[in-house]
Protein backbone atom coordinates (compact mmCIF):
# COMPACT_ATOMS: atom_id res chain seq x y z
CA UNK A 1 0.00 0.00 0.00
CA UNK A 2 1.43 3.35 -0.65
CA UNK A 3 0.88 6.43 0.34
CA UNK A 4 0.79 8.08 -3.13
CA UNK A 5 0.98 6.98 -6.76
CA UNK A 6 1.73 9.83 -9.02
CA UNK A 7 0.71 9.40 -12.90
CA UNK A 8 2.76 10.82 -14.99
CA UNK A 9 6.46 11.28 -15.52
CA UNK A 10 6.80 15.11 -16.43
CA UNK A 11 8.03 18.46 -14.71
CA UNK A 12 4.54 18.18 -12.43
CA UNK A 13 4.81 14.45 -12.07
CA UNK A 14 8.41 14.61 -11.27
CA UNK A 15 8.45 17.41 -8.88
CA UNK A 16 5.85 15.91 -7.02
CA UNK A 17 7.73 13.07 -6.67
CA UNK A 18 10.82 14.41 -5.27
CA UNK A 19 8.58 16.44 -3.24
CA UNK A 20 6.64 13.12 -2.02
CA UNK A 21 9.69 11.32 -1.28
CA UNK A 22 11.42 14.64 0.71
CA UNK A 23 8.25 14.25 3.18
CA UNK A 24 9.12 10.15 3.85
CA UNK A 25 5.60 9.48 2.11
CA UNK A 26 5.72 5.86 0.69
CA UNK A 27 5.69 6.87 -3.07
CA UNK A 28 5.19 5.15 -6.18
CA UNK A 29 5.42 7.53 -9.61
CA UNK A 30 3.71 5.42 -12.72
CA UNK A 31 4.72 6.88 -16.48
CA UNK A 32 4.47 5.33 -19.77
CA UNK A 33 7.81 7.22 -20.39
CA UNK A 34 10.19 10.71 -19.93
CA UNK A 35 10.21 12.01 -22.80
CA UNK A 36 6.42 14.03 -22.93
CA UNK A 37 6.04 17.81 -24.28
CA UNK A 38 8.97 18.83 -22.76
CA UNK A 39 11.28 15.78 -24.75
CA UNK A 40 9.44 17.01 -27.91
CA UNK A 41 10.59 20.71 -27.16
CA UNK A 42 13.65 22.30 -28.89
CA UNK A 43 15.67 24.62 -27.09
CA UNK A 44 14.42 25.92 -24.16
CA UNK A 45 15.00 29.53 -23.01
CA UNK A 46 12.94 30.38 -20.01
CA UNK A 47 13.76 27.94 -17.65
CA UNK A 48 15.62 29.69 -14.48
CA UNK A 49 19.40 28.89 -14.21
CA UNK A 50 19.35 27.32 -17.77
CA UNK A 51 19.49 29.88 -20.29
CA UNK A 52 19.26 27.82 -23.18
CA UNK A 53 18.69 24.19 -22.97
CA UNK A 54 17.45 21.24 -25.24
CA UNK A 55 13.68 19.89 -24.24
CA UNK A 56 15.63 16.40 -24.37
CA UNK A 57 18.40 17.56 -21.80
CA UNK A 58 16.45 19.13 -19.47
CA UNK A 59 13.61 16.52 -18.67
CA UNK A 60 16.90 14.16 -18.54
CA UNK A 61 18.01 16.41 -15.71
CA UNK A 62 14.88 15.88 -14.13
CA UNK A 63 14.48 12.30 -13.90
CA UNK A 64 17.88 11.90 -12.68
CA UNK A 65 17.45 14.40 -9.74
CA UNK A 66 13.93 12.11 -9.16
CA UNK A 67 15.74 9.11 -9.11
CA UNK A 68 18.41 10.39 -6.40
CA UNK A 69 15.41 9.83 -4.14
CA UNK A 70 13.82 7.12 -2.34
CA UNK A 71 10.57 6.18 -4.21
CA UNK A 72 8.99 3.19 -6.47
CA UNK A 73 9.47 4.27 -10.30
CA UNK A 74 7.48 2.04 -12.86
CA UNK A 75 7.98 2.54 -16.77
CA UNK A 76 4.18 1.63 -17.46
CA UNK A 77 0.30 3.08 -18.54
CA UNK A 78 -1.73 2.89 -16.42
CA UNK A 79 -5.49 1.54 -17.88
CA UNK A 80 -7.55 1.77 -14.88
CA UNK A 81 -7.86 3.66 -11.46
CA UNK A 82 -10.47 2.82 -9.33
CA UNK A 83 -11.77 3.79 -5.77
CA UNK A 84 -13.76 1.81 -2.81
CA UNK A 85 -12.18 2.06 0.74
CA UNK A 86 -8.71 2.86 -1.02
CA UNK A 87 -7.78 3.52 -5.02
CA UNK A 88 -6.98 0.54 -7.13
CA UNK A 89 -4.73 0.92 -10.15
CA UNK A 90 -4.50 -1.15 -13.10
CA UNK A 91 -1.59 -1.39 -14.90
CA UNK A 92 0.17 -4.34 -17.49
CA UNK A 93 2.04 -5.56 -14.27
CA UNK A 94 -0.79 -5.92 -11.97
CA UNK A 95 -2.73 -3.67 -9.42
CA UNK A 96 -1.48 -0.84 -7.09
CA UNK A 97 -2.89 0.46 -4.16
CA UNK A 98 -2.93 3.73 -3.02
CA UNK A 99 -4.21 6.12 0.03
CA UNK A 100 -4.10 8.68 -2.46
CA UNK A 101 -3.11 9.78 -6.30
CA UNK A 102 -2.59 12.33 -7.95
CA UNK A 103 -2.79 12.73 -12.03
CA UNK A 104 0.03 14.41 -13.46
CA UNK A 105 -0.25 12.95 -17.30
CA UNK A 106 0.00 16.60 -19.00
CA UNK A 107 -1.31 16.65 -22.46
CA UNK A 108 -0.35 15.59 -26.28
CA UNK A 109 -0.60 17.96 -29.01
CA UNK A 110 -2.43 17.56 -32.36
CA UNK A 111 -0.07 17.10 -34.94
CA UNK A 112 -0.46 18.03 -38.50
CA UNK A 113 0.43 14.00 -39.19
CA UNK A 114 1.96 15.49 -42.38
CA UNK A 115 5.27 13.41 -43.98
CA UNK A 116 8.30 15.34 -42.00
CA UNK A 117 6.79 16.66 -39.11
CA UNK A 118 7.63 13.38 -36.62
CA UNK A 119 11.72 13.76 -37.81
CA UNK A 120 11.95 17.56 -37.13
CA UNK A 121 10.16 18.07 -34.09
CA UNK A 122 12.52 19.96 -32.06
CA UNK A 123 14.79 21.15 -35.05
CA UNK A 124 12.34 23.63 -36.45
CA UNK A 125 8.92 22.26 -35.50
CA UNK A 126 7.56 23.43 -32.59
CA UNK A 127 3.85 23.30 -30.43
CA UNK A 128 4.57 26.53 -28.11
CA UNK A 129 5.28 29.91 -29.22
CA UNK A 130 5.60 31.29 -25.73
CA UNK A 131 8.41 28.20 -25.30
CA UNK A 132 10.53 28.52 -28.63
CA UNK A 133 9.63 32.03 -29.76
CA UNK A 134 12.70 33.83 -29.00
CA UNK A 135 14.68 30.82 -30.26
CA UNK A 136 13.44 32.29 -33.72
CA UNK A 137 14.91 35.60 -33.63
CA UNK A 138 15.11 37.09 -37.76
CA UNK A 139 13.93 33.72 -38.59
CA UNK A 140 10.95 32.98 -41.49
CA UNK A 141 8.33 30.78 -40.07
CA UNK A 142 5.34 29.66 -40.41
CA UNK A 143 2.32 28.83 -38.27
CA UNK A 144 -0.46 26.96 -38.64
CA UNK A 145 -3.88 26.82 -37.11
CA UNK A 146 -6.11 29.86 -37.35
CA UNK A 147 -7.93 29.99 -34.39
CA UNK A 148 -7.05 32.43 -31.11
CA UNK A 149 -3.81 30.27 -30.08
CA UNK A 150 -2.42 30.31 -33.54
CA UNK A 151 -3.35 34.45 -34.37
CA UNK A 152 -2.15 35.02 -30.57
CA UNK A 153 0.79 32.24 -31.58
CA UNK A 154 2.01 34.56 -34.68
CA UNK A 155 1.19 37.89 -33.15
CA UNK A 156 3.83 37.04 -30.07
CA UNK A 157 6.19 35.37 -32.95
CA UNK A 158 6.33 38.94 -34.71
CA UNK A 159 8.58 40.25 -31.74
CA UNK A 160 11.22 37.77 -32.42
CA UNK A 161 11.06 36.35 -36.33
CA UNK A 162 11.90 38.61 -39.51
CA UNK A 163 8.56 36.97 -41.19
CA UNK A 164 5.71 35.38 -40.26
CA UNK A 165 3.11 33.45 -42.04
CA UNK A 166 -0.04 32.18 -40.77
CA UNK A 167 -1.97 29.19 -42.67
CA UNK A 168 -5.71 28.41 -42.03
CA UNK A 169 -6.96 25.25 -43.97
CA UNK A 170 -10.63 26.93 -44.11
CA UNK A 171 -11.58 29.78 -46.39
CA UNK A 172 -11.63 32.22 -43.56
CA UNK A 173 -9.99 32.30 -39.55
CA UNK A 174 -11.94 31.03 -36.87
CA UNK A 175 -10.17 33.29 -34.20
CA UNK A 176 -11.53 36.88 -33.12
CA UNK A 177 -11.94 39.31 -35.45
CA UNK A 178 -10.22 41.99 -33.51
CA UNK A 179 -6.54 39.07 -32.78
CA UNK A 180 -6.76 39.48 -37.06
CA UNK A 181 -6.88 43.16 -37.47
CA UNK A 182 -3.84 42.92 -34.32
CA UNK A 183 -2.05 40.14 -36.68
CA UNK A 184 -2.62 41.88 -39.65
CA UNK A 185 -1.45 45.31 -37.77
CA UNK A 186 1.83 43.78 -37.08
CA UNK A 187 2.90 42.13 -40.42
CA UNK A 188 1.47 38.72 -40.48
CA UNK A 189 0.35 37.00 -43.24
CA UNK A 190 -2.85 35.34 -43.08
CA UNK A 191 -3.15 32.40 -46.08
CA UNK A 192 -6.71 30.63 -46.10
CA UNK A 193 -7.33 27.23 -47.75
CA UNK A 194 -4.13 26.49 -47.21
CA UNK A 195 -2.09 24.06 -45.36
CA UNK A 196 1.49 22.04 -45.09
CA UNK A 197 1.48 19.04 -46.67
CA UNK A 198 5.41 18.06 -46.19
CA UNK A 199 8.07 19.38 -43.98
CA UNK A 200 11.65 18.84 -45.28
CA UNK A 201 15.57 20.19 -44.51
CA UNK A 202 18.30 18.78 -43.56
CA UNK A 203 19.29 19.23 -39.63
CA UNK A 204 16.75 21.59 -39.49
CA UNK A 205 13.97 22.60 -41.41
CA UNK A 206 14.15 24.68 -44.33
CA UNK A 207 11.11 24.04 -46.52
CA UNK A 208 7.51 23.26 -46.33
CA UNK A 209 5.51 22.51 -48.79
CA UNK A 210 1.98 23.61 -49.05
CA UNK A 211 -1.63 22.40 -50.21
CA UNK A 212 -1.52 24.52 -53.41
CA UNK A 213 1.83 22.76 -54.28
CA UNK A 214 3.89 25.81 -53.91
CA UNK A 215 6.81 25.73 -51.29
CA UNK A 216 8.06 28.23 -48.73
CA UNK A 217 11.27 28.62 -47.42
CA UNK A 218 11.28 28.71 -43.69
CA UNK A 219 13.37 28.02 -40.28
CA UNK A 220 10.49 27.36 -38.28
CA UNK A 221 7.07 25.53 -38.22
CA UNK A 222 4.54 26.51 -35.36
CA UNK A 223 1.85 24.10 -35.03
CA UNK A 224 -1.25 25.56 -33.33
CA UNK A 225 -3.96 23.22 -34.05
CA UNK A 226 -4.92 22.47 -30.22
CA UNK A 227 -3.91 20.08 -27.83
CA UNK A 228 -6.15 17.34 -25.88
CA UNK A 229 -5.17 16.96 -21.89
CA UNK A 230 -4.41 13.23 -21.26
CA UNK A 231 -7.47 12.81 -19.01
CA UNK A 232 -9.44 9.88 -20.19
CA UNK A 233 -7.51 7.80 -17.67
CA UNK A 234 -9.19 9.75 -14.33
CA UNK A 235 -12.18 7.98 -13.19
CA UNK A 236 -15.25 9.15 -14.74
CA UNK A 237 -16.50 10.90 -11.00
CA UNK A 238 -14.19 13.28 -11.78
CA UNK A 239 -14.98 16.80 -12.97
CA UNK A 240 -13.57 18.06 -16.09
CA UNK A 241 -14.39 21.44 -17.97
CA UNK A 242 -15.57 21.67 -21.09
CA UNK A 243 -12.17 21.19 -22.70
CA UNK A 244 -12.22 17.92 -20.37
CA UNK A 245 -9.46 19.66 -18.53
CA UNK A 246 -9.54 18.11 -14.95
CA UNK A 247 -10.74 20.62 -12.72
CA UNK A 248 -8.86 21.78 -9.38
CA UNK A 249 -9.30 23.67 -6.24
CA UNK A 250 -6.19 26.11 -7.50
CA UNK A 251 -4.80 26.47 -3.71
CA UNK A 252 -3.93 22.63 -3.18
CA UNK A 253 -4.59 20.64 -6.60
CA UNK A 254 -7.62 18.85 -4.75
CA UNK A 255 -10.43 17.64 -7.41
CA UNK A 256 -14.03 16.66 -6.23
CA UNK A 257 -12.99 13.07 -4.88
CA UNK A 258 -11.97 12.76 -2.02
CA UNK A 259 -7.73 11.77 -2.38
CA UNK A 260 -7.64 12.32 -5.75
CA UNK A 261 -5.38 15.02 -6.77
CA UNK A 262 -4.24 16.70 -10.51
CA UNK A 263 -1.46 18.59 -11.46
CA UNK A 264 0.46 20.68 -14.26
CA UNK A 265 -0.88 20.58 -18.04
CA UNK A 266 -4.02 17.97 -17.37
CA UNK A 267 -5.81 20.19 -15.12
CA UNK A 268 -7.56 23.55 -15.42
CA UNK A 269 -4.61 25.87 -14.89
CA UNK A 270 -4.37 29.17 -17.19
CA UNK A 271 -0.62 28.85 -18.24
CA UNK A 272 0.81 25.48 -19.87
CA UNK A 273 4.34 26.27 -19.01
CA UNK A 274 6.81 24.09 -17.57
CA UNK A 275 7.80 26.17 -14.66
CA UNK A 276 4.34 26.25 -13.32
CA UNK A 277 3.52 22.79 -13.85
CA UNK A 278 6.41 22.17 -11.86
CA UNK A 279 4.96 24.93 -8.89
CA UNK A 280 1.61 22.78 -9.48
CA UNK A 281 3.38 19.74 -8.79
CA UNK A 282 4.90 20.68 -5.87
CA UNK A 283 1.71 22.20 -4.27
CA UNK A 284 -0.03 19.10 -5.08
CA UNK A 285 2.42 16.77 -3.52
CA UNK A 286 2.45 18.96 -0.13
CA UNK A 287 -1.20 19.09 -0.47
CA UNK A 288 -0.97 15.21 0.28
CA UNK A 289 0.92 15.18 2.82
CA UNK A 290 -0.92 18.02 4.80
CA UNK A 291 -4.13 15.43 4.08
CA UNK A 292 -2.95 12.27 4.95
CA UNK A 293 -1.29 13.62 8.17
CA UNK A 294 -4.87 15.13 9.03
CA UNK A 295 -5.67 11.38 8.43
CA UNK A 296 -3.68 9.82 11.33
Amino acid sequence: MYDVIIIGGGPAGITAGIYAARKKLKTLLLTRDFIGQVGLTGPIENWPGEPRIKGADLINQFEEHLRKHTLDIIEEEVSVIEKDDVFRITTESGEKMARTVLLATGRTPRFLEVPGEQEYIGKGVVYCATCDAPVYQNKKVVVVGGGNNGLSSAIELTDYASEVTLLEIQDSCPADELLQERARDKGVTIRTNQTITKISGDDYVSEVELRDGSSMQVDGVFVEIGSLPNSSVAPASIKRNKLNEIEIDQYSCATNLDGFYAAGDVTNIKDKQIVTATGEGAKAALSIYSYLRNLE
